[in-house]
C-alpha cells in the first residue's frame, strides 16, 4: 500500500493526478498481485520451502531499486515522447509497478502454505493470513498518509520500502547459507545508497518539495504567451501560478479577465478567491482595491508557505484572511456574504476538481453572493468541438443556477478549436448589463464575449459528474 500510494505522487508531476492516472496505477497493480498470488501458490506448491519466500522479497527489493535508478529519467521520457494522459498513465505504471507488485504478491500464498500444518484448521489458517495482510495494508496506507509523505522525501520513503524487503530475505538467505544472494542483496542496498547520495539535483528548481496535497516546484522561466520573464508555481504537473519579474501587474493573460468584476459590480468590497497557489490575483487584489476585503481558500498550507517565501505574499494585511480547507466544504459552511467570488482552481492541467463544477456546489455559492454579486470561473478549454466538452457541462450547470451567464474566450472567437483560457461569469442579478465599456482596457476584455456558444452537454451533479473524462476527451 506504501508503494502505490507514493506510485501517485511519483507519477503526478509528469502526468498528473486524474483518474485515468489513478485507474492505471490501480489496475496494474491489483492484476500484478493476482499473477504474483498465482505464481506464489504454484511455486510454493512445487517445493515447500522458506527459500522461496526469500526469492520473493529478494525479487520485491530488487524491483523497487529498479524503480528507484529509473523514475526520472523514465517520466521524462515519457513526458516528451507519449502524447495522451491514457497512454502515458498505461506505460508508466505497467513498466515501474507492475514488476515489484508481481513479487510482493507471490509473498501471501507462500505464507499460507508455509504455516499451514493442520488440514482441519485450514479456515482459520486461511483467515489469520488475511486478517493480518490486511491489517498490514491499512497500516501502511495511514503510516504513508499521515506520516511519511508529510515527513520525508519520495526516494527517502523508497529507500525504506527496499530495505525493508531486504531484511527478511537477507534473514532467510542467513539461515539457510546462501551466501551467493545475500552478497547481492548487500550490494543492492550499497547501489541504492550510491545512487541516492550521488543523485544530481536540477539546478533549474529554486524550490522543490512533497506536500501533504502536492509536489511543489518553484523556477523562474518565460511566459510563451507574453515572453515575459516570470517565477512559476508548479504543482504536480500543472502550473498552478506565477509572478512577472517585470512591470506587469499579473503573470497570465486570464487574470486580467477577473477584472470584469468592476464592470458588472462596480461597487464590489468583498471577494471570495477559491485557489490560492502563487496568490497572484489576491495581491493584485489587494493593491488595486484599497477599501476592498478577500477571502482565500487554498486546501494546502505548503503552497501558502511557498507563497510566502518566493512569491511576495504579505499574510500580515487585515484585509486579506486565508483559509487552509477543501473550497467545497468550505461554501458548504461559510456564512460570510461576498460580492464577488473568484474561482481558480484546479485537479490537473486541464480538469477542475470535480466537486465544485456540479450544480449542488454552483448553488452554494450563489447563496454566499450579495445581490448583484457574481461568480468568475477560469476553465481551460475550446470553444467548440471535443475539446469543449466540459465547458459545455459547465455553462449548462450555472445556467441551471444564474440567471445571466457569459462566456469569455481569451484566444477568441478565431481560434475556437483551440485550447484556451475560457472564464465564466455568471451574475446573480436578472437585470440587463451592457456588454461595452467607455473604459478601453475594460472593452478590450468584454469584446472576447462568445455569443454563439452551443451546449450539447447535459449539467453536472454531485452525483454524476464525469469532469476528467469529459476534459479529456479532446486531447
Amino acid at each position: 500500500m506504501i508503494f502505490e500510494i507514493i506510485g501517485a505522487r511519483l507519477l503526478a508531476p509528469f502526468i498528473g493526478t486524474s483518474f485515468y492516472v489513478w485507474t492505471a496505477l490501480i489496475g496494474f497493480i491489483l492484476a500484478s498481485l493476482s499473477i504474483g498470488y498465482h505464481l506464489g501458490g504454484k511455486w510454493i506448491d512445487k517445493k515447500p520451502d522458506i527459500t522461496w519466500l526469500g526469492y520473493s522479497f529478494f525479487g520485491a527489493a530488487f524491483s523497487l531499486i529498479y524503480v528507484f535508478l529509473i523514475k526520472d529519467h523514465f517520466l521524462h521520457w515519457i513526458t516528451a515522447h507519449v502524447h495522451g494522459i491514457k497512454p502515458a498513465s498505461i506505460i508508466a505504471s505497467l513498466v515501474l509497478f507492475v514488476p515489484a507488485s508481481i513479487f510482493f504478491g507471490s509473498v501471501s500464498p507462500m505464507v499460507a502454505k508455509l504455516i499451514l500444518k493442520d488440514m482441519d484448521h485450514t479456515g482459520k489458517t486461511m483467515g489469520n493470513v488475511f486478517t493480518f495482510s490486511t491489517i498490514g495494508s491499512l497500516f501502511g496506507t495511514f503510516f504513508a498518509g499521515f506520516y511519511l509523505l508529510p515527513t520525508f522525501t519520495l526516494s527517502q520513503i523508497l529507500m525504506g520500502i527496499i530495505i525493508t524487503s531486504f531484511i527478511p530475505a537477507i534473514i532467510i538467505f542467513i539461515r539457510l547459507k546462501k551466501w551467493g544472494f545475500l552478497s547481492i542483496s548487500f550490494l543492492g542496498i550499497i547501489l541504492m545508497f550510491y545512487a541516492f547520495v550521488n543523485k544530481t539535483e536540477d539546478s533549474t528548481f529554486l524550490l522543490e518539495k512533497e506536500s501533504l496535497y502536492n509536489s511543489i516546484k518553484v523556477y523562474k522561466t518565460i511566459d510563451y504567451h507574453t515572453n515575459d520573464s516570470i517565477l512559476i508555481m508548479q504543482l504536480g504537473r500543472q502550473r498552478a501560478g506565477g509572478m512577472s519579474l517585470t512591470e506587469r501587474e499579473l503573470p497570465y493573460n486570464y487574470l486580467y479577465y477577473f477584472k470584469l468584476a468592476e464592470h458588472f459590480n462596480p461597487q464590489f468590497s468583498s471577494a471570495l478567491m477559491l485557489g490560492g497557489a502563487a496568490y497572484g490575483f489576491p495581491k493584485y487584489y489587494l493593491k488595486a482595491y484599497p477599501e476592498a476585503n478577500m477571502d482565500v481558500v487554498e486546501i494546502d498550507e505548503e503552497v501558502t508557505a511557498v507563497a510566502e517565501a518566493f512569491f511576495h505574499l504579505d499574510r500580515s494585511n487585515p484585509r486579506l484572511h486565508i483559509f487552509h480547507e477543501d473550497a467545497r466544504t468550505f461554501i458548504n459552511h461559510s456564512k460570510q456574504k461576498y460580492d464577488v467570488i473568484y474561482s481558480d482552481t484546479f485537479r490537473n492541467a486541464i480538469s477542475l476538481p470535480y466537486q465544485l463544477t456540479t450544480v449542488e456546489a454552483i448553488k452554494k455559492q450563489y447563496d454566499l453572493l450579495n445581490e448583484g454579486g457574481l461568480v468568475m470561473v477560469n476553465v481551460i478549454q475550446a470553444v467548440e468541438g471535443k475539446a469543449s466538452l466540459f465547458l459545455q457541462a459547465e455553462m449548462q450547470s450555472f445556467k441551471e443556477v444564474f440567471p445571466q451567464v457569459f462566456l469569455f474566450a481569451d484566444a477568441g472567437n478565431n481560434k475556437r478549436k483551440q485550447i484556451q483560457s475560457t472564464i465564466i461569469v455568471a451574475l446573480k442579478s436578472d437585470k440587463p448589463v451592457p456588454l461595452n465599456s467607455n473604459n478601453i482596457e475594460m472593452d478590450s476584455l468584454l469584446i472576447k464575449r462568445v455569443t454563439d456558444f452551443t451546449i450539447h452537454q447535459t449539467a453536472l451533479y454531485d452525483d454524476y459528474a464525469p469532469v476528467d473524462y469529459l476534459a479529456f476527451r479532446g486531447m
